[in-house]
């Protein structure tokens, strides 16, 4: 199985940053080329041979845009954009040699955003998906509020009760990416990757030491990240 993650770099435009694209292709070669220039973006990449693979890591990670080949071993590409529909509005991107109008009705039927038809430039790929992520920016929040907690993103500030309080870089990074997915759960390696980089891989206690920090300066709302054990964190408003 194919599960890897791309460092995300810190240069590039807003909208393109903390963003996660999920590529389901069995082609290796051809994914380590749309791989090549989502990472030239600054673009954290996740890789998926098989629908089956994909609709696991979908389930496990955090995704921002899918780009979903239709000729896929066992599940279809189709079949993967239908399952994810039931429950998520993520920009969807089919890749696939299928040009006939049927497969791009059906396609949009199914909820895609657009279709690329094989063969393809690379280059139109990566700015298709930049446009995608720039659209999204316009209407993304510049402040996450939830019960006495204010994230101000721009401003780089964490308010408690309209308090401000300190936090290094790495914990509101690991905060902002908690509050974004509220009640879902984030693995280490996911958070390690996007909040520390590849290097880290496999260094979850220094998730777990970031997380004991954070919760502490959280004070009595602290408990609104909890431990899904033996796999990570979500973040969940106490009823």
């Amino acid at each position: 199985m194919v599960y890897q993650q791309v460092q995300i770099k810190e240069k590039g435009h807003r909208a393109m940053m903390n963003k996660t694209v999920l590529i389901v292709e069995d082609e290796q070669k051809l994914r380590e080329v749309i791989t090549l220039f989502l990472h030239g973006d600054g673009l954290q990449v996740l890789e998926a041979e098989t629908g089956e693979q994909a609709m696991k890591i979908f389930s496990e990670c955090s995704v921002d845009l899918v780009i979903l080949d239709i000729m896929l071993p066992n599940m279809s590409g189709f079949d993967v954009c239908e399952r994810i529909r039931k429950n998520s509005d993520v920009p969807i991107l089919f890749l696939t040699a299928l040009g006939d109008d049927d497969y791009y009705t059906l396609g949009y039927r199914l909820g895609a955003d657009d279709y690329i038809v094989k063969p393809f430039k690379a280059s139109i790929l990566a700015l298709k998906v930049r446009r995608i992520f720039e659209r999204q920016a316009k209407a993304d929040p510049v402040k996450i509020t939830a019960k006495g907690i204010e994230l101000d993103i721009d401003g780089f500030r964490c308010l408690i009760d309209g308090m401000n309080i300190e936090l290094t870089q790495k914990e509101f990074h690991l905060l902002q990416i908690l509050m974004l997915n509220e009640g879902r759960t984030m693995t280490r390696d996911y958070l390690l990757n996007a909040v520390w980089g590849y290097d880290f891989y496999n260094e979850s206690r220094v998730v777990d030491n970031h997380i004991k920090n954070l919760r502490r300066k959280l004070g009595t709302y602290s408990t609104y990240i909890k431990t899904v054990i033996s796999v990570g964190y979500k973040y969940e408003k106490n009823i």
